[in-house]
Formats: structure tokens, C-alpha cells, sequence
């Protein structure tokens, strides 16, 4: 049975698509069975794959989930027996069924954040989500990821301070405001990928920064350092 990750965050614009498929892309690198399901109403992940090169494919799956209403979770465990990965990009709205469904059946879930004022007050409906589904969930790992990450400012010390109160895991890692992430994006591809883009290599280590801090949490590990910390 393979593992189910989710990417989650009631709001749009934090990265929730670009950290799904690079993650995909640091699976895939390792070696992992990746399936990307998008869940997602704007179905971003299917179309950054729609601008993949068609003779040079993604080495990960990419497919929609989106119109299977309550069914998603059982189609995601399906999922779950033949990919050692899945990955899910869920809708931006924590009042969406859709989300807590995913929620609900995944092993891990990663919740983005830019860390302004609207992510913050954003983030408390997520953690308010995250804490409801562990009634259901109680096996579930979750964490915020700093996504766009700068200066550690008020902001981000506020946020600290909420996942304190909550117990949820704050990622050392980060990913930072990189114009690469975009640029991969727009070919269809990951930085674990992309061609001809020198500034590929640093976002690389940055997200397998992240994918090393996931699986350690995954495998109930501390991570003490990492690339980009």
C-alpha cells in the first residue's frame, strides 16, 4: 500500500500546485511510483501537465479527481494500491467536502503558506480543518510549509506561535520567492527536470529538502538540518 500525501490550504496562490508537482518530481527522482491526483476545481495540475512536450513526458502520473464528489476517498486509496505515491492538490476552500474527504485518507498533509496577514488568518481555518479531521484521522501527520519564504519576520513568529497552540509541525525546510519554479512551470516541467534553467539547481536542493523533512516525518524522524534552513 502506497502512501497519500496531501496539499492543502483554504486559500489560493500559496503554491499548493507548484509544491505538488516539484514534490512529484522529488519522489519520482528517488525512485517512487508518483501519481499527482488533482482535486483542485481549476484543475492546475492537469494543465501544467497539458503543456508537458508529448515526446519528453512527466515521470510521474498526473490525473483529475475532481468530479468524484464523495467517492474521492475510496478512489484515492485505489490509487494507493498500485503508486507507492500520491500526491493530492485539493480545492483553496476548507468548506469544500472535497478537502476534508482527501484529508480524511491521507497519510501526510502539507499546508502551504506565505506568511502575510491573509495567509495567517487563512491558515487558522486550516489548522481549525486540520484538528476536525484528526477525529477521523488520528493516524494523519500535518504540517505547514513556508512557502515564498523570506526573513524570518512578526509574521512568521505569529505563525509559529499558532502552531504552537495547535501541535502542528512547522517544516525547517522552506521554499523560497524563486522565479525558476514559474519558468519550469510554464514547460510542463519540474526543476527536477527542466532543461537549460542554471537556477534549477538551487530550487532542487530546496525541494528535496522539503521531500527529506517529509519522509523523515513520515517515518516519525526529527529532521535537525537542512539545505535551506
Amino acid at each position: 500500500m502506497g502512501l497519500v500525501i496531501g496539499v492543502a490550504n483554504q486559500k489560493g496562490g500559496v503554491g499548493k500546485t507548484t509544491n505538488t508537482m516539484n514534490l512529484a518530481g522529488a519522489f519520482s527522482a528517488e525512485g517512487y511510483r508518483t501519481f499527482v491526483a488533482d482535486a483542485d476545481g481549476q484543475q492546475s495540475c492537469m494543465a501544467w501537465a497539458a503543456t508537458t512536450d508529448p515526446t519528453l513526458p512527466l515521470p510521474f502520473r498526473v490525473g483529475s479527481l475532481g468530479a468524484l464528489g464523495k467517492n474521492i476517498g475510496r478512489e484515492i486509496t485505489s490509487l494507493a494500491e498500485d503508486y507507492e505515491i500520491v500526491l493530492v492538490d485539493c480545492p483553496p476552500n476548507v468548506t469544500d467536502l472535497t478537502t476534508g474527504r482527501v484529508l480524511a485518507v491521507t497519510d501526510c498533509t502539507i499546508v502551504p503558506t506565505n506568511s502575510s496577514p491573509l495567509d495567517l488568518w487563512s491558515g487558522e481555518g486550516m489548522v481549525a480543518l486540520i484538528e476536525q479531521t484528526l477525529t477521523h484521522n488520528p493516524e494523519g501527520k500535518f504540517a505547514i510549509l513556508r512557502n515564498k519564504a523570506k526573513s524570518k519576520t512578526l509574521l512568521h513568529k505569529q505563525l509559529r506561535g499558532l502552531l504552537d497552540e495547535s501541535g502542528i509541525r512547522l517544516l525547517k525546510s522552506t521554499v523560497g520567492d524563486r522565479e525558476i519554479y514559474a519558468q519550469s512551470a510554464a514547460l510542463g516541467r519540474t526543476v527536477f527536470d527542466v532543461r537549460g534553467l542554471r537556477a534549477a539547481k538551487v530550487a532542487k536542493e530546496e525541494m528535496n529538502a522539503v521531500y527529506e523533512e517529509i519522509v523523515a516525518m513520515l517515518n516519525g524522524e526529527e529532521v535537525t538540518e537542512v539545505a535551506n534552513g
